[in-house]
């Protein structure tokens, strides 16, 4: 997710490589000693992370609001996570957006989460990412887009299950923004109920973002300047925007009236 202009609708991410259903909802082993960082969701950490407010059409064109309200720590089944949740009343939409901003950074590490997602096909937009903690304006600060789904192309193909979407966008300023974007389709659903693992491995040269422990796409960032900092997290679910190509609610068919829907983080961790 980004904070783009609308001329630059183009700069959402866009993002072959199969996914081992074996690897589904499974955690790796490792090493305590290994871990520099993890949030299981026990509960909500206000020293780790912010819930964000923002009115709809804020960025992206999107037609949700963020509230506090709909970010929570709950059950799903015997697991303690993280809930982000897009709700619609009326013709007003609602959903959750967290980032550890100022709190909680890093460079040169690999970072992970597992995530469960809801079915994105009609104008959902989950996304886990990264900005530059660097009080730097965007893009000049550095986006990772490590994961998005719900791309226009992707409903347009009937794969929306299938399609990610992985993008890094950088430059001096909006008006000379750059970008790298990849998207392709994996072998099996992502949005079959299940939680997948997505991480990205990044050191001096490389920006590798993986999916269930398969790697999925690289970024040359060897010469780029913009990935050289600290950066933080992020995680939402936005409803709506240029990446789906919906910005009219009467043309929202993924989110009806009085419906939720949830986007689940079971665990998150800087490796």
């Amino acid at each position: 997710m980004k904070k783009v202009a609308l001329f630059l609708f183009l700069s959402v991410c866009f993002a072959q490589q199969s996914c081992s259903s074996d690897s589904v909802g499974t955690e790796p082993e490792e090493n305590p000693q290994d871990i520099l960082f993890k949030d299981d969701f026990n509960f909500f950490d206000e020293k780790v992370w912010t819930k964000e407010t923002h009115e709809p059409g804020w960025t992206n064109q999107e037609l949700q609001a963020y509230d506090a309200a709909h970010v929570s720590v709950g059950k799903d089944g015997d697991k303690s996570v993280l809930i982000l949740t897009a709700e619609r009343k009326g013709n007003k939409i609602y959903s959750g957006r967290i980032n550890s901003k100022g709190k909680k950074s890093f460079k040169y590490h690999k970072i992970e989460a597992s995530i469960k997602l809801p079915k994105t096909n009609g104008g959902l937009w989950p996304a886990f990412w990264m900005m530059g903690d660097n009080d730097k304006e965007w893009p000049a600060c550095g986006e990772i887009d490590i994961m998005e789904m719900g791309e226009q192309s992707g409903m347009a193909a009937g794969d929306s299950e299938k399609q990610v979407n992985t993008a890094i966008h950088y430059g001096p300023s909006a008006a000379a923004h750059e970008q790298q974007y990849y998207k392709a389709n994996v072998a099996n659903s992502l949005q079959d109920g299940n939680y997948h693992t997505y991480s990205l491995d990044w050191d001096e040269n490389n920006l590798t973002i993986s999916i269930d422990n398969v790697k999925f796409h690289t970024f040359d960032i060897s010469s780029n300047t913009y990935f050289h900092d600290n950066f933080y997290i992020m995680f939402n679910l936005a409803v709506g925007g240029s990446f789906t190509v919906i910005t009219d609610i009467n043309k929202l068919t993924g989110l009806k009236d009085g419906q939720k829907v949830n986007m689940y983080i079971d665990w998150v961790k800087i490796l």
